[in-house]
């Protein structure tokens, strides 16, 4: 709001020191040739020509050092909006790394995804506040390798298939043994707090049940930035296949263009 009123404030000055200018302008003519016409004089005095010319040099040097302000705060607001987006930037990173760092080895506490969570949103808020176009783009290049990372942290791979699995829905009862066949039923029975009976003393603290089922809020909140965004623009749209025929390909992409040549016109089922 601040820098509305104060551009608002600055088109208006420029506005009335235009105005001015043109007016002294004008009356400075209608006065001169009101005189010529009066009086007769056919050559303008020395005095209302330099009168006229400073008028003309006043409101001249107002606009420029109008002009030269606005330039020099609209650079240094630039330069602001750079600098605050580098910091965003950094910081929305600094989240990402710790989001991998907390998940990276497959572990399913309940505590340590609750904070994974709460850090990854934290970190994508501050990288949707980034302005400088530049740096928005640095900073959805990195969460596209965030993006994949935690894909192959929180997926299984498979030595047959030779591809990656889901995990489980055991895992996120927080059970120990999770990869064992056990039903939804028995995991949660398993993952229950467990009622704890003993004598309260001055000398011992009490023993706690804990929870050891994932919180479900944190695992949406995780599985929900594995998906690309609504919004998001795919690059690969900008992409046109090859044309060329693959007869006449050389080079490294002879497979690549045989392949693309033979997709596109083939079609396999079962």
């Amino acid at each position: 709001m601040k820098d509305i009123l104060i551009d608002l404030s600055i088109n208006l000055l420029v506005g009335i020191v235009t105005v001015v200018l043109v007016l002294t302008i004008v009356m400075a003519s209608l006065g001169f040739i009101i005189s010529y016409a009066i009086a007769g004089v056919g050559i303008l005095s020395i005095t209302g020509v330099a009168s006229i010319f400073s008028s003309i040099a006043v409101c001249s040097g107002v606009i420029i050092a109008i002009l030269a302000f606005t330039r020099d705060r609209e650079r240094l607001a630039r330069e602001r909006e750079e600098n605050r987006s580098k910091i965003l930037l950094d910081q929305s990173k600094y989240g990402l790394d710790e989001v991998l760092e907390l998940l990276k080895d497959k572990n399913n506490n309940r505590d340590i995804w609750v904070r994974a969570a709460r850090v990854l949103l934290d970190a994508t808020s501050l990288g949707k506040q980034i302005k400088a176009s530049d740096y928005i783009k640095a900073y959805r290049l990195y969460e596209d390798k965030m993006r994949s990372e935690l894909y192959r942290a929180l997926t299984l791979y498979n030595e047959d298939t030779q591809e990656r699995e889901p995990l489980p829905p055991q895992f996120f009862y927080g059970i120990r043994e999770w990869r064992r066949n056990i039903s939804l039923d028995n995991a949660a029975i398993e993952a229950s707090a467990k009622v704890c009976v003993g004598e309260v003393t001055i000398d011992q603290v009490i023993q706690e049940s804990s929870l050891r089922q994932l919180a479900p809020k944190s695992v949406v909140a995780i599985f929900d930035f594995l998906e690309y965004p609504n919004d998001y623009i795919d690059p690969l749209k900008s992409i046109q296949l090859w044309i060329e025929n693959w007869e006449s390909s050389l080079g490294p992409s002879q497979g690549a263009k045989r392949y693309v040549a033979h997709a596109e016109t083939t079609s396999a089922f079962d």
